[in-house]
C-alpha cells in the first residue's frame, strides 16, 4: 500500500523481485476477465467472473498490505469476498447462488469448505463460521470496485434424475470453483513470469490427419483377427455422428478397442465440436502402454500422460524429431516439452489426456484448488472409460452421478469400453446407451480363442506341477502371498514373478523380459497377481486363474492366445487351500461365490459369452447391500433430507472419497543408481515435492502392519523428514519377488494387491 501523491492510496496484490508491485485492481480485473473466458467451456462465465472479481477483497486491508511488505502475521484475505457476496447483497442473485459463490471465494486457497450450522463459531473453518469471522477492515474496495456491470442470465443446470437436483447444484459450484482457481493461478503465474510459459495446443481437428495416416498403415494387415478389427473400427465410426450421450463398446479382449475407441472419439469430437479426449484407465501399467501408442500417433507434445507413477524425466529420452521441428536443439526441445507438460498437468489444457480412475474421480470430488483446476477443462470432452469393469464398485453411485452431470449438463460424451460390460444402466435411470459394436453376440463367437475349464479344488503343489509342464504359461492369483508361494514351488529357471511388492520400474523391466521371451518362443512361466489381468499386451499359449469374479477370469483369458495364433487355448480356473484362507476380503469372496453360481448355471456352455457376463453382474449386484455402491456415504454430503439449498459438505466428501487406502505407506527402494543420487540430492537443489514425484516409480506401497514389521527389523529410515527409505535392500528386497516383509507375531498378512 502506498500513496500516489494525489491523496489516494494504491493497493497491491503481489510483489515480485525485480518488478513493480502488481496493483490489486489490476489483478482482480484481469482474473475476472480470464475467468469469464475460461468459464465459457463449462457454461459458468458470469458467476466465475464475479467470483474472481471478489476473491481477493481482503487484500484491501491495511493488515494485508503490511504483510505484503513482510511485516506482521498472515492475513485471511479470502473470507472478505464471501462476506460481501452474502451480506452486502446482490439483489439479482438469489440467496442460494450467493452461498454457492461464497463457497468458491472463501475456499480459493484453503479448499471448498463444509457448510456448517447456525451454531458454528467464527473460529470454525466451515462456511458458516467464515461468514461470521471478524476481519481487518477491507472497506477500501468500495473506492475502486463496482459490481453494477455483472449480469447473470445463466441458471444453474438441474439433474434430470429425480431427487438429484441438489447434487447438480453442488457440481455447478465445483465448476465455478475450478474456473476461479485456474484463472487465479494463471493470472498470478503470468505476472510472476518474465516469459510466456504456456503454449497453445492444436485442436482435435488438426490432429485428425495424423490418426488417419496411422490407421492406413494397419489397413493392409492380413489375417482373420485384423479383418475383424477393421470391421469393428468401421462400425464404431459409422455411429460417431450421433449426438452427445452415453455409449458402450463391448469388444472381446484382443478386438482392438484402444484404437477403435480413439477413432470413434476423434470422429465424434469433430462432428460435435468437442475440445479434448480423456482416456481413463484403471491401472498405470495399461496407461504406459496406451499412452505410448497415442504419443506415437499424435506426437509426444500433444498427449498428456498424468498419473502418480509418471516420471517427467522420461520425456528427456524422447526423440527430438517428434517434439518440434523448429527447436534450436534437442536439449531445448526436451526442456521446453518437460515444462509444457508439467504445467498442463495442473489444468488439463492438452487435447488428449491419458489418466487413471484415481486421478480422474478424485479430482471430481476433491475440495482442493490444486486438484480442482482441471475440472472445467473436462467439460466438452469425450470421456473414454477403458476396462469399465474396473470402475470403483464401492463408489459407483457418486461416480456415475458425476458422469451423468458431465454428459447432460457439460456437453461431454462417455464411452464405457470393456470385454466384460457391467450393468451400468442401473445407475442411469431413464438413459439409453448406444452400443458401438454392431453385433457383440456374433463378435464374441467369432473372436473366441480361449476355453475356460474349471479344475475345481487342487493343491498348490499339483498346480505348480501343471504350470511347470508347459513351456510358456501364465498363472494369476488373488494375493501377493499366494503368488509368493506358487513362485517358490515351480522351477526358477525361466520363471518370472510379478506383484505390487516390486517397484513400478522393476515391474516394467520384468514385463519387457516376459514379452521378449514370448516373442522368441523361449520358455516363460509367469506367476502374477491381478496386475497383469487387464490391458497388458501379452500373449500366452495357456493360462491359469485362481477363481475370482467372472470379469477377472475373462480378462485373464485375454492374455491367452491373444493374437489367435492357435486354433484354441485353455484357461484353467482353480481354487486351492490359499483361496479359502481366512482374511481374504469379502469383495473377493463374494465375487468368487457368484462366479461359482454362474459356472453351475452355464455348465457346458460358453462361460465368456454375453449371457454369462450379464448373469454374473445381475447376481453380483443383487447380493450387494443397499449402500454398497456408496459405501463411504459421499452423496449424503450433498443430498440431505430437510436441508435448505446449497448446504453442502465439500471438505467431508473429499476426505471420504479416497480410492486408494490411505493406510498404505510409500517406501523408496534405493537399488538403482538414479534413486541413490536422488536421495542424496541437496534439498535446495530439488524441492521435496519434486523429489517425491521422481521417486514414485521406485517405491512400493505397504500396509501398516508391513511397515511395522520392517520397522522392527530396523529396515526403514526417514530421509529429510520427507520420504521413507528401505535400509539394506540387499536383505529386504529380492530381485525376483520384490520387497521381503519379515513376519510378525501379530499377523502374517494376506498381501492383497
Amino acid at each position: 500500500m502506498q500513496s500516489d501523491g494525489v491523496n489516494s492510496t494504491i493497493y497491491f496484490a503481489h510483489t515480485c523481485p525485480g518488478k513493480e508491485n502488481q496493483r490489486l485492481i489490476d489483478h482482480l480485473a484481469n482474473t475476472s476477465t480470464l475467468a469469464e473466458g475460461l468459464g465459457r467451456n463449462a457454461g459458468v462465465s458470469e458467476y466465475a467472473a464475479l467470483a474472481a472479481y471478489l476473491h481477493d477483497l481482503g487484500k484491501y486491508s491495511t493488515a494485508f498490505q503490511r504483510r505484503l511488505k513482510g511485516e506482521g502475521p498472515k492475513v485471511d484475505h479470502s473470507t472478505a469476498g464471501a462476506q460481501v457476496v452474502t451480506q452486502v447483497g446482490f439483489p439479482n442473485l438469489p440467496p442460494p447462488i450467493q452461498t454457492m459463490l461464497a463457497y468458491c471465494i472463501s475456499g480459493h486457497h484453503s479448499g471448498l469448505p463444509d457448510y456448517g450450522s447456525v451454531i458454528d463459531l467464527p473460529s470454525d473453518p466451515t462456511l458458516k463460521g467464515r461468514l461470521k469471522k471478524p476481519l481487518s477492515d477491507y472497506s477500501a474496495y468500495k473506492s475502486e470496485l463496482s459490481f453494477k456491470d455483472f449480469q447473470f442470465p445463466t441458471r444453474p443446470p438441474i439433474s434430470s434424475q429425480p431427487g438429484k437436483a441438489a447434487y447438480s447444484f453442488a457440481f455447478f459450484t465445483r465448476m465455478i470453483y475450478s474456473v476461479l482457481v485456474d484463472a487465479d493461478f494463471l493470472e498470478t503465474e503470468s505476472f510472476m513470469s518474465d516469459h510466456k510459459t504456456r503454449d497453445n495446443f492444436p485442436s482435435l481437428i488438426e490432429l485428425f490427419p495424423a490418426f488417419e495416416k496411422y490407421m492406413a498403415t494397419l489397413a493392409d494387415k492380413s489375417g482373420e483377427l485384423n479383418s475383424c478389427r477393421q470391421r469393428l473400427f468401421q462400425d464404431a465410426i459409422a455411429k460417431s455422428e450421433q449426438s452427445r450421450g452415453f455409449f458402450t463398446m463391448t469388444i472381446p479382449t484382443g478386438g482392438g478397442k484402444t484404437l477403435t475407441s480413439m477413432g470413434f472419439a476423434l470422429h465424434h469430437a469433430r462432428k460435435q465440436g468437442l475440445k479434448r479426449i480423456i482416456y481413463i484407465i484403471p491401472y498405470t501399467s495399461i496407461i504406459e502402454q496406451n499412452a505410448a501408442i497415442f504419443k506415437k500417433i499424435f506426437g509426444t507434445e500433444n498427449v498428456l500422460e498424468h498419473h502418480s507413477n509418471y516420471d517427467w524425466e522420461d520425456l528427456k529420452q524422447t526423440d527430438s524429431s517428434v517434439i518440434s521441428e523448429s527447436s534450436a536443439s534437442a536439449d531445448d526441445a526436451t526442456n521446453s516439452l518437460l515444462q509444457k507438460m508439467q504445467l498442463s498437468s495442473e489444468n488439463w489444457d492438452v487435447p488428449i489426456i491419458v489418466t487413471t480412475n484415481v486421478q480422474f474421480f478424485e479430482s471430481l470430488f476433491s475440495n482442493r484448488s490444486s486438484k480442482s483446476r482441471k475440472l472445467h477443462n473436462i467439460a466438452n470432452s469425450v470421456l473414454i472409460f477403458d476396462e469399465a469393469q474396473m470402475l470403483p464398485r464401492n463408489f459407483l453411485e457418486p461416480c456415475m452421478l458425476s458422469i451423468r452431470e458431465l454428459v447432460q449438463n457439460y456437453s461431454c460424451s462417455a464411452i464405457f469400453c470393456t470385454a466384460t460390460q457391467p450393468n451400468l444402466e442401473r445407475f442411469f435411470p431413464g438413459i439409453t446407451f448406444t452400443e458401438l459394436a454392431e453385433n457383440p453376440r456374433q463378435l464374441y463367437k467369432q473372436l473366441k480363442r480361449v476355453t475356460s475349464l474349471d479344475l475345481g479344488a487342487i493343491s498348490d503343489e499339483e498346480l505348480a506341477e501343471r504350470i511347470a509342464a508347459h513351456n510358456q504359461a501364465l498363472c494369476i492369483v488373488n494375493t501377493r502371498k499366494h503368488a509368493h508361494t506358487l513362485y517358490n514351488l515351480i522351477p526358477k529357471e525361466n520363471a518370472y514373478h510379478l506383484s505390487t511388492h516390486m517397484y513400478p520400474q522393476h515391474r516394467a523391466a520384468v514385463i519387457n523380459k516376459i514379452r521378449n521371451a514370448l516373442s522368441a518362443g523361449e520358455p516363460c512361466r509367469v506367476i502374477s497377481t491381478q496386475l497383469l489381468e487387464a490391458g497388458v499386451d501379452l500373449d500366452f499359449p495357456v493360462g491359469f486363474r485362481e477363481i475370482a469374479g467372472l470379469d477377472s477370469i475373462i480378462q485373464a483369458a485375454g492374455r491367452v492366445n491373444r493374437e489367435g495364433k492357435q486354433k484354441d487355448s485353455t484357461l484353467f480356473v482353480f481354487q486351492t487351500g490359499t483361496t479359502l484362507a481366512k482374511g481374504i476380503p469379502v469383495a473377493i469372496q463374494q465375487a468368487a461365490a457368484v462366479t461359482r453360481s454362474v459356472f453351475q448355471r452355464f455348465a457346458g456352455k460358453d462361460l465368456s459369452g454375453l449371457d454369462a457376463i450379464a448373469a454374473y453382474y445381475q447376481l453380483l449386484y443383487d447380493v450387494q447391500s443397499a449402500d454398497a455402491f456408496d459405501l463411504e456415504r459421499i452423496l449424503e454430503c450433498f443430498i440431505k433430507k430437510g436441508a435448505r439449498d446449497a448446504e453442502f459438505d465439500f471438505k467431508t466428501a473429499a476426505q471420504r472419497f479416497k480410492l486408494i487406502d490411505e493406510n498404505n505407506r510409500s517406501l523408496v527402494i534405493p537399488i538403482e543408481p538414479f534413486v541413490k543420487d536422488l536421495i542424496s540430492t541437496d534439498q535446495q537443489e530439488l524441492p521435496n515435492k519434486e523429489l517425491q514425484r521422481l521417486l514414485q516409480r521406485y517405491s512400493v506401497n505397504v500396509y501398516e502392519y508391513e511397515y511395522l514389521a520392517l520397522t522392527e527389523q530396523a529396515a526403514i529410515s526417514i530421509e529429510k523428514e520427507v520420504f521413507t527409505v528401505l535400509n539394506n535392500p540387499e536383505l529386504f528386497y529380492d530381485q525376483n519377488e520384490g520387497l521381503i516383509v519379515p513376519p510378525r507375531n501379530q499377523s502374517d498378512g494376506i498381501f492383497i494387491e
